[in-house]
């Protein structure tokens, strides 16, 4: 059985972010091939990053990656900002190979599973974590065609009398040592490389979060709480992506990688004890109330070159409001703790979130301006507040009033406003959108992070020269292969 994995391509809103293979896939590849949940072990899985394709082929078509494959089952990922893509993808798929199973899956899918599948934009939808449902109806259709999909968890389809059925949940995976590691052979590295300028390898040590910001899909996906990897484990991936891949700096991608410390301070440990300590460095995300001195100095020693710290505003009664309490104060003394040890500050902040001003959106981006910058990977890092989640919409509607301006979900990216309130209007965001960005007007903020835009990570492709003139050709691209 043939089994393509396949990331869809975001929308032209989201910029050209791409750097590091999409870990969830990788991981529903491994578990496939080595039949950890169910009879699958053998499966031919292919991963294809549409994302990757479209870069080197932008003229092509949504389907022409499919050439040389004969797909028995095409699961397509999804985010909110890439499901029209991924819609498209799907009927370009059934279209090309009628008899294959289209299934969607990823946090722009599952909210929405029941929709979907009323819409016929795909045959299946797997809601949530996808390994142990996935891997199910793989194991199924190989065994049964599509009879007995109902004996598969947490997934939404159409049965042969025309109902939507929606299966009970899947259970969660609780201990994520039983799943092996991402089959990071299937993808392209040394492109992801040549993209991100090396820093292409990433890793998950754990998935989601204790904590119950409203803004924030997290809980929705992976449920409430926080499931970890072991420390042992971290550090023999680490090791995979340091020996056998080559990477010198590694984003450790987590909600929080510091949520248990104890934890944290043995992964620490073994860093020291393995060998690799100073061979690589990484990064991670952190929230500002758990940062202290002692915290910031274990990390930088083990290789810690930045943290990404969520203040997303200054303002503590919004914050309270929206199931986040951090003072000021706090995120002061967190920043100052890190830079003080040399490790560099992502400051995260969100723009429009509902009841701010415009006068204090930018109050927050002066004030974090006035504490970064002196490390050099000191960044501002705003994005837009987008209900990105059916769940956070109405979560946050219970809390704050907030106009949706558009339901176009290619614009659900973060990247541009798609909401406004009586604090800040659409035009005001607009603005401020403006007022960031140096291409589009004179920048009058420092140290905002951007996106590499599309002739920056062509040219790291060699697709365009260092004059910007395309060295494009009608050949098929790397990364159509034949396979039989």
């Amino acid at each position: 059985m043939q089994v393509l994995l396949v990331n869809a391509r975001r929308s032209p809103y989201s910029g050209e972010s791409i750097s590091a293979p999409q870990l969830g896939l990788l991981s529903l590849a491994s578990v496939l091939r080595e039949g950890t949940f169910h009879d699958t072990a053998g499966t031919d899985v292919h991963f294809i990053d549409d994302q990757l394709f479209v870069l080197q082929r932008p003229l092509s078509t949504p389907s022409e990656f499919l050439r040389g494959y004969r797909p028995d089952i095409v699961g397509i990922q999804v985010l909110t900002s890439s499901l029209k893509n991924g819609i498209k993808l799907a009927s370009e798929v059934r279209h090309r190979h009628p008899n294959a199973l289209t299934v969607l899956g990823g946090v722009g899918a599952s909210p929405i599973a029941r929709k979907l599948i009323e819409e016929n934009a795909a045959d299946v939808v797997v809601r949530g974590e996808g390994e142990y449902s996935f891997s199910q109806l793989v194991h199924e259709f190989g065994k049964n065609g599509r009879k007995n999909f109902a004996k598969v968890r947490g997934i939404t389809f159409r049965d042969d009398e025309g109902e939507v059925v929606e299966t009970p949940a899947a259970p969660q995976v609780v201990n994520l040592d039983k799943l092996p590691k991402p089959a990071r052979d299937l993808a392209d590295l040394d492109l992801y490389r040549r993209i991100s300028r090396g820093r292409s390898g990433n890793l998950v040590t754990s998935r989601g979060c204790s904590y119950a910001c409203a803004y924030c899909y997290s809980k929705h996906q992976w449920g409430v709480g926080q499931r970890r990897h072991s420390a042992a484990r971290v550090v023999d991936e680490i090791r995979e992506l340091v020996e056998v891949y080559g990477f010198d700096r590694i984003r450790i991608e987590d909600d929080d990688f510091v949520e248990d410390v104890p934890r944290m301070q043995e992964l620490c440990d073994g860093i020291a004890k393995s060998g690799l300590q100073g061979k690589f460095e990484w990064e991670a995300k952190a929230r500002p109330d758990l940062i202290n001195d002692d915290m910031a100095r274990m990390l930088r020693e083990s290789g810690c070159f930045r943290l990404l710290v969520g203040v997303e505003t200054l303002s503590w009664n919004l914050l309270k409001r929206l199931g986040r309490p951090v003072k000021v104060d706090v995120t002061e003394r967190a920043i100052s703790c890190l830079t003080n040890n040399g490790i560099g500050v992502q400051a995260t902040m969100i723009l429009g979130i509902p009841g701010e001003t415009d006068e204090a959106m930018r109050t927050t981006i002066t004030w974090l301006q006035a504490r970064l910058g002196k490390n050099k990977h000191d960044l501002v890092s705003p994005c837009f507040f987008v209900p990105f989640h059916q769940e956070v919409e109405k979560d946050m509607a219970k809390r704050v009033d907030f106009t949706v301006e558009t339901s176009d979900t290619d614009c659900y990216t973060g990247h541009i406003p798609v909401t406004s309130s009586m604090g800040a209007s659409i035009d005001e965001l607009w603005k401020l959108y403006d007022d960031m960005t140096p291409s589009r007007s004179q920048g009058q903020y420092k140290r905002i992070a951007f996106l590499a835009n599309l002739q920056t990570v062509q040219t790291r492709l060699g697709l365009l020269d260092g004059d910007g003139a395309s060295n494009l050709s009608n050949e098929p691209a790397a990364l159509v292969p034949e396979v039989q």
